[in-house]
């Protein structure tokens, strides 16, 4: 975990310095606390998925530019190198699969949820677009009050800048691909 802890702590500073932001105004944008903000760049502490995805959105930048080394452009990544970043108990997960790509504009997550809990995720910037697929299990998905049923093989897509929820409502671990596109 420790690797993590080092990714995110450089690539924060690394956004904020290169913007001029000082800890002040970083906290003010992302509606996450100087303090926090400042474990955070010592390595001191490990953000949640909500404060990341905070974060993220208030710097106007994607998820794994947060969590993802930065290298070459081409590259493979091993099962074992992915990043899992854990909340709600542990019982939701999510492994970046596919690092944001600045040509592209998405990035890839693989999400476990364990039966009978949920995730609810805050709106994310306009113009994020969500595309999730069901690859083992079924989802229920509440969006802004919309509630969808996701079986297995299946998939929704969704603009993502409005408040979201993701419910295991089968009894065994539900299995998702999420790609997440933003829009230039």
């Amino acid at each position: 975990m420790k690797q993590i802890e080092d990714y995110i702590s450089k690539n924060l500073q690394t956004i904020r310095k290169e913007r001029g932001l000082s800890l002040d105004k970083t906290a003010k944008i992302t509606e996450v606390s100087k303090a926090m903000l400042a474990q955070i760049e010592r390595g001191d502490s490990v953000p949640t998925v909500t404060t990341l995805w905070k974060i993220a959105n208030g710097l106007k930048v994607s998820f794994s530019s947060l969590i993802s080394q930065q290298t070459n452009p081409i590259r493979v990544i091993k099962k074992q190198d992915r990043h899992l970043i854990t909340e709600e108990k542990n019982h939701y997960r999510v492994h970046a699969a596919v690092p944001f790509s600045p040509e592209k504009q998405f990035e890839v997550f693989t999400v476990e949820l364990d039966p009978e809990n949920e995730h609810k995720s805050s709106p994310h910037n306009p113009g994020v677009e969500e595309h999730v697929f069901v690859q083992d299990g079924q989802l229920e998905m509440d969006i802004d009050g919309t509630v969808e049923t996701i079986d297995e093989g299946e998939a929704i897509i969704f603009d993502g800048n409005q408040t979201h929820i993701y419910r295991n409502i089968g009894d065994k671990v539900l299995h998702l691909l999420v790609l997440i596109y933003y829009a230039k």
